[in-house]
């Protein structure tokens, strides 16, 4: 994977953890179904995280096999 598409999805996951929260706001989403706000929001809260320390991981892994 190229360093590009992985600074683009590191990217989008540290703008989806602000986002995970404002889609919980009523005030900002309105949903049709009570809840489903606020289950998006943790999912896409729990992936970005996730994401990020999956990549965070990688980077320390990868550093690790390099010689000083």
């Amino acid at each position: 994977m190229s360093e590009t598409t992985r600074s683009l999805r590191r990217g989008v996951a540290l703008v989806l953890i602000p986002l995970s929260g404002a889609a919980a706001l009523p005030e900002l989403v309105e949903s049709a179904l009570p809840g489903v706000s606020d289950v998006v929001g943790v999912v896409l809260f729990v992936a970005a995280v996730l994401y990020l320390v999956g990549s965070l991981g990688r980077q320390v892994a990868a550093a690790a096999d390099t010689p000083l």
